[in-house]
């Protein structure tokens, strides 16, 4: 974009958006270069993304507002749920109050009260007299509003997929793709998102059609919308897959990352409080996995260290007695709270309590993926905040990970080390 065309789109949202606090909108570069490509019409098929909190939505949002309350279009807003839709129109309701050319002319809005139109017009349409309409609407489109009927009915002069990298197949895109309408010389395409392998995002990221822009991280960093800071917090929590995704702005290839780097320690500290957790093996559709069960100590300091760890074939009456057998004195044991698992967490609270060990067990619901929550646990691993005895089968299956035959270890090490560090999934206290 040249010089001249970004200080004018830098002109021109300077004097119809506004800020959070009210002050004039203040565009960067590379959101001036966003704004630009999404109100441009020769760019009939639009890709863009920028590393996440870069600002990407709120812009996409302003320019869309644009479109529909100055320039008359119709633009449907389309997410894979109604949840990823309505993000957007969000964005597009805290501007609707920013300048009269945007609220003037809606319909059904009380513009008499300035300050409460934000709350008061539609969260699902927003409707000129004179033509603009924005509305949003899904790929499934189940319970939206008449603002936003189905997917499969509606078109419009730009159609928004927004966040496309979570969108895998195909047959879903080919509805959205038939929806830009060319009645008025626009007939639009823009796809918004994250850089997420195997997506529709990233087959149209591959393909001439579409215009790119693309923010990296290094001009998001020049433009003072992050400091290094920020980044490095961010960094030590999000794992090396993810960390491209959102913040590198790049599509993560197959097997490019050894997901896990763990670190032994030379000895254990004497004063440490322990966790535990059990991973069951289920009958007959289970057949060949392992019973995982993981010990983490943590010092003072909070360092976490694997204590002890086992992943063998064993029955649940003698997965019982290795627990009880346990030389340490537990904060919190979990165990999961589902199915079998569950009536096994009601067996073992009984004998603990008959047998006067007193074990605190707690019940925890998975509510994710086996892979996605052992995957969390990369940057933990990574940066040696748990540190571990080597050479054993939890050893084994990190560094196989995620090739690994058996992950039932793995598995019982994510349970344990969630009772300690962030709760990043749901956890029930039975």
């Amino acid at each position: 974009m040249s010089l001249q065309k970004r200080q004018k789109i830098k002109i021109l949202v300077r004097g119809l958006f506004k800020t959070y606090k009210g002050e004039p909108f203040e565009l960067t570069d590379g959101q001036a270069e966003i704004f630009l490509a999404i109100i441009n019409r020769n760019y009939k098929w639009l890709w863009q993304s920028a590393p996440t909190r870069y600002g990407k939505s709120d812009i996409l949002a302003m320019a869309l507002l644009y479109l529909a309350a100055v320039k008359k279009l119709k633009i449907p807003i389309v997410g894979g749920s109604e949840e990823k839709a309505r993000k957007i129109m969000d964005y597009v309701v805290a501007h609707i109050a920013d300048h009269p050319l945007f609220y003037q002319g809606l319909i059904n809005a009380d513009i008499s009260k300035i300050e409460q139109l934000k709350v008061s017009v539609s969260k699902n349409g927003l409707r000129w007299y004179d033509g603009g309409w924005i509305y949003i609407t899904s790929i499934d489109a189940r319970q939206i509003s008449k603002e936003g009927e189905s997917v499969v009915g509606e078109g419009g002069d730009v159609v928004v997929l927004e966040e496309a990298g979570l969108i895998k197949q195909k047959d879903q895109f080919s509805k959205v793709v038939r929806m830009p309408e060319e009645d008025k010389g626009w007939g639009k395409l823009i796809m918004s998102g994250n850089c997420i392998e195997n997506s529709v995002f990233e087959t149209a990221f591959n393909d001439p059609l579409y215009y790119k822009v693309r923010i990296p991280l290094e001009q998001a960093i020049a433009e003072g919308r992050f400091t290094e800071k920020y980044l490095e917090e961010k960094k030590s929590q999000t794992t090396s897959k993810d960390w491209k995704r959102y913040y590198l702005v790049s599509f993560p290839e197959a097997n490019e990352f050894t997901y896990f780097k763990p670190q032994k320690y030379e000895f254990l500290p004497d004063e440490l409080k322990y966790y535990g957790s059990v991973d069951l093996a289920l009958g007959e559709s289970a057949k060949g996995s392992l019973v995982g069960i993981t010990v983490i100590g943590v010092n003072i300091k909070g360092q976490a260290y694997e204590v002890w760890s086992q992943g063998e074939v064993i029955a649940p009456d003698e997965t019982i007695r290795t627990i009880f057998n346990l030389p340490y004195k537990f904060e919190r044991f979990g165990v999961e709270a589902v199915q079998f698992q569950k009536y096994f967490l009601k067996v073992i609270e009984e004998k603990s309590k008959q047998e006067g060990k007193y074990i605190p067990f707690v019940g925890i619901n998975q509510s994710k993926k086996k892979e996605e929550r052992i995957e969390s646990m990369e940057p933990f691993i990574n940066t040696g905040q748990i540190l571990f005895k080597g050479d054993n089968e939890l050893w084994d299956e990190m560094q196989d990970y995620p090739e690994a035959d058996k992950l039932d270890v793995l598995d019982s090490l994510e349970m344990c080390w969630r009772q300690i560090g962030p709760k990043k999934f749901d956890m029930a206290f039975v």
